[in-house]
């Protein structure tokens, strides 16, 4: 392989990141930041949740979060996973694009015609209405960005990571 960088690739090699696992086993061990590994499952579960429930909201509001959510779905998950992985970038995406989904619940509240909150509050069924909004509503996201600084300080510090039984 041939570059005009030589020290470029030198640094990359020189990183020694450990691999990126799906369900990495380090996730499990106690010494690994209680808040991040919630925080991981909180983004995956707000990436895979709505496809398992049937919201019963109108028309142009249905089509609008199902809009949303089928955006939203790869990242939070990609985002979750890397969070679980300790890097960087899944920490600052994370924080940018739960920044975006409340932004989103933000300008939709203020559309009179959609009538989010009356529509999402106005069922029968207040538990799972509950259950969404603090899994993949508001609540939600507002629990992530509460945990961002934690979510920055532990980015990037691979020692807290272990690979016994790997």
């Amino acid at each position: 392989m041939r570059t005009d960088k030589p020290q470029a690739v030198k640094a990359a090699v020189d990183l020694d990141l450990p691999r990126f696992r799906v369900f990495p086993t380090w996730r499990m061990a106690l010494e690994f930041p209680w808040q991040v590994w919630a925080v991981g499952w909180l983004a995956i579960v707000k990436a895979l949740l709505w496809l398992s429930t049937d919201p019963v909201v109108p028309s142009p509001l249905a089509e609008l979060l199902a809009t949303k959510f089928l955006v939203m779905m790869a990242p939070f998950l990609l985002l979750g996973i890397g969070v679980w992985n300790l890097r960087r970038w899944a920490a600052w995406g994370l924080i940018l694009i739960t920044a975006a989904d409340i932004a989103f619940i933000a300008v939709i509240h203020l559309i009179p015609q959609l009538e989010y909150w009356s529509s999402l509050l106005g069922g029968r069924y207040w538990a799972v209405t509950l259950v969404l909004l603090i899994l993949n509503g508001p609540i939600g996201s507002v629990l992530i960005l509460l945990a961002s600084p934690v979510l920055l300080k532990t980015a990037g510090r691979y020692e807290l990571l272990s690979d016994e039984g790997d």
